[in-house]
């Protein structure tokens, strides 16, 4: 019986970005209040796009603050903010360069698929110096399918032309469950930002890792 452990008999990676390979959500928990505050207005709360997602948080924003701009003018000025931190300041997660190695080293294709925009998605990961290590890097919100759709990840799968056993490395509980009713492996990545689903994400992953050291103590690396 073929061991899909074995890194021999893995043909591809599809990874999540943020809380997965890079320590950034936090930067959707403060984004929302930022704005708010840059223009002189108390937010209620901060963690608006987590919540709700961004393209409404963008809409609650502009009514629950008579902000009097239009979704546009917000929406280019939250990417001011966020091209910053992702150009700036999104950390690599401790130990994720090193596990890409190995997988590079044993011929695994990997791929990005992510929420956040590609141009800042490959500027982040450029600067942490990884991006090279990448077949693609697919913005779900480009290509108009999102993660609670299984197509999302056949579609990435495709991208790179690829077959036979795949892993899926997430963070967020509503991601892992959609791979795994697709069929995927999935590695259950510990994130701050997911710690009211931690139980429930390490009943449904092949495995939860709290770092990248246990990852590769999985694979036998």
């Amino acid at each position: 019986m073929q061991n899909i452990k074995d890194m021999k008999n893995i043909e591809y990676a599809i990874f999540d970005m943020d809380g997965t390979l890079l320590d950034s959500m936090h930067i959707w928990d403060t984004a929302s209040g930022a704005f708010l505050m840059m223009r002189g207005i108390i937010p209620r709360e901060f963690d608006l796009f987590r919540k709700q997602g961004y393209k409404t948080g963008i809409s609650y924003m502009i009514k629950e603050y008579n902000l009097g701009m239009s979704f546009d003018e917000v929406l280019e000025s939250l990417q001011e903010i966020l091209w910053f931190y992702y150009s700036n300041i999104a950390p690599i997660k401790d130990g994720v360069k090193d596990f890409l190695q190995s997988l590079k080293d044993n011929g695994v294709k990997m791929v990005v698929a992510t929420a956040t925009e590609s141009r800042m998605a490959k500027k982040a990961l450029e600067r942490n110096g990884i991006l090279g290590y990448f077949e693609d890097v697919i913005s779900m919100h480009e290509i108009g399918i999102h993660k609670n759709d299984p197509a999302a990840f056949e579609y990435v799968k495709n991208a790179i032309h690829a077959e036979g056993v795949g892993y899926v490395f997430e963070d967020a509980l509503y991601a892992i469950e959609t791979a795994k009713s697709a069929g995927y492996k999935v590695i259950g990545i510990e994130d701050y930002s997911n710690e009211d689903d931690r139980d429930e994400i390490k009943k449904i992953v092949d495995f939860y890792a709290e770092n990248y050291e246990q990852v590769r103590e999985y694979f036998e690396l």
